[in-house]
């Protein structure tokens, strides 16, 4: 809610308004710690995201939805599968270059809501499912390079480390843009 009333507030003295939209497809890798032990599990992230216009010289507002889906079999009959649907606003620094090789970094805030799930066999009694979800939030650390293609459209490469409490992933994307007029 406090990124919705940031952004308004930044659209009134700004002039920030929908300037393109796009989406990516990537992936993603998350440890999981528990007590002394940590898992590592990754599968594909989908994301789709916008461009509200630059708050400041060379930084621009991205806010983005993100899924990804992780699973891994941890043997014995037992499959463990990690799920999450972010809410993201990012702020990227468009670093000055030459050419239509753009490279930026950025950060920003998350709220994740995840959920996993084990599966089990136990003998005698069939699969067991054991389901939880939690909310976390997150900060993002992000870099990568857009690359436009003509006035309208562009595709871009990046990664980002999400800072999640117990549930930090890494995340490896491409994706595309497209400018509304």
């Amino acid at each position: 809610m406090l990124s919705i009333v940031l952004v308004l507030s930044l659209g009134s003295a700004q002039g920030i308004g929908l300037k393109a939209v796009g989406g990516g497809v990537g992936f993603t890798s998350v440890s999981f710690t528990s007590g002394a032990s940590t898992e590592s599990l990754s599968g594909l992230s989908l994301s789709g995201q916008a461009y509200m216009g630059d708050v400041a010289q060379n930084i621009g507002l991205y806010p983005e939805i993100v899924y990804w889906s992780a699973s891994k079999n941890l043997g014995s009959g037992v499959d463990w599968s990690v799920s999450d649907f972010a809410i993201n606003a990012n702020a990227r620094y468009n670093i000055n270059s030459e050419g239509n090789v753009k490279p930026y970094v950025g950060a920003g805030l998350g709220i994740n809501f995840l959920s996993t799930t084990v599966k089990m066999s136990v003998p005698f009694f069939g699969t067991m499912d054991v389901s939880g979800s939690a909310t976390r939030f997150g900060i993002n650390l992000l870099g990568g390079a857009e690359y436009k293609l003509n006035p309208s459209f562009s595709v871009l490469a990046d990664a980002r480390y999400v800072l999640a409490s117990d549930f930090n992933h890494l995340m490896v994307r491409a994706g595309v843009m497209y400018a509304l007029k």
